[in-house]
């Protein structure tokens, strides 16, 4: 049985706390930009929930944004569906988008190439706007009011997935992040 590494368990949850934490300053700073409690035409978040798969692996990056997203419902408590299938919706959408990229690329991601980073951004956007709009139907369909929430939802993350990996791109050229990433991704 592999053993558990402390600090990956610190990192995950240090992950999972700055997702909830930037999506509650995101509510605030943004408000005027929302159509529902669930859809921004700006969300800062959804990179986050890439840089958790690229940063901690697929599995750590999921469980960290599973946690995010569960934190999220302590403060705003919802039924257990909801929390199940939004928490889902939200650790897929990452891990379909590095999937989607790898079979239209032939390749993984980069993290040093910001146009892959963008190009990631852009799968990301649109299948996190289809996963959590499937997960409403099922659970939450008085969330769905209008057609065109599910591309106003795909904006906001596109905006948010742009404006996180230029940052992104930023802190790995300056920082050892991607000797990091490496060194993570050989053990």
């Amino acid at each position: 049985m592999p053993r558990i590494k402390v600090e990956l368990v610190i990192l995950i949850l240090i992950a999972g706390l700055l997702y909830a934490a930037l999506h509650r300053f995101n509510e605030w700073a943004f408000y005027f930009t929302s159509l529902t409690g669930h859809i921004n035409w700006i969300y800062l978040p959804a990179f986050l929930r890439l840089a958790n798969v690229i940063v901690l692996g697929y599995y750590a990056g999921s469980i960290a944004t599973g946690l995010g997203v569960m934190f999220l419902y302590v403060i705003n408590p919802s039924t257990f569906p909801t929390l199940i299938l939004n928490t889902l919706a939200g650790i897929l959408s990452p891990l379909l988008a590095f999937w989607i990229f790898k079979i239209l690329k032939n390749r993984e991601v980069s993290i040093t190439y910001l146009k892959d980073l963008m190009q990631l951004a852009v799968i990301y956007a649109l299948m996190n706007s289809i996963t959590h709009h499937l997960a409403w139907i099922c659970v939450e369909p008085d969330q769905l009011f209008s057609f065109d929430q599910v591309p106003i939802m795909f904006i906001g993350d596109l905006v948010g997935a742009f404006v996180g990996a230029l940052v992104f791109s930023l802190v790995v050229s300056d920082s050892g992040l991607t000797k990091y990433i490496k060194n993570r991704a050989e053990e």
